[in-house]
């Protein structure tokens, strides 16, 4: 008698250990600000580095080749830092990280092209020799060395 008077103070026991696990139910997600904050800055930076990719292209610093294979794996890290965002701001898939990243690079390449075109208007004065920056039309001396043109 006293045994089976054991064996069942031990199976009360284990179920009350072990209803925890049963009853567990997934934790909702809490928003991380500094991951938040990681992430954003992580996209920002990846929007610049395109961006610098796209300005090295069209200034002819990158063959066409380089560039290609360098906005594939920057626009790949993108998309996973997009879809990170997704998930910790809790957003629906409601646009393909992909189709979304491909429109803000083409916002970001709008703004790219305006201001090559402001660049090119300004580069008609050339370049410093000394120090690289762009003149004006009609400069006698470089606004940022100070040098005689």
């Amino acid at each position: 008698m006293d045994f089976v008077i054991a064996l069942v103070v031990l199976a009360i026991t284990l179920a009350a250990l072990a209803y925890p696990l049963y009853r567990a139910r997934p934790q909702p997600t809490t928003l991380n600000v500094s991951t938040l904050d990681d992430l954003l800055a992580q996209r920002d930076g990846l929007y610049a580095t395109l961006r610098d990719l796209e300005a090295d292209r069209q200034l002819g610093k990158l063959d066409e080749a380089d560039y290609a294979a360098r906005r594939a794996k920057y626009m790949a890290q993108a998309s996973q830092v997009l879809q990170a965002l997704d998930v910790v701001q809790g957003k629906g898939a409601a646009m393909d990280a992909g189709a979304r990243l491909e429109q803000e690079v083409r916002a970001q390449r709008k703004t790219t092209d305006r201001h090559a075109a402001r660049t090119k208007d300004k580069a008609a004065g050339g370049f410093c020799r000394h120090c690289g920056k762009a003149l004006d039309a009609g400069d006698k001396f470089c606004a940022k060395c100070g040098r005689a043109v």
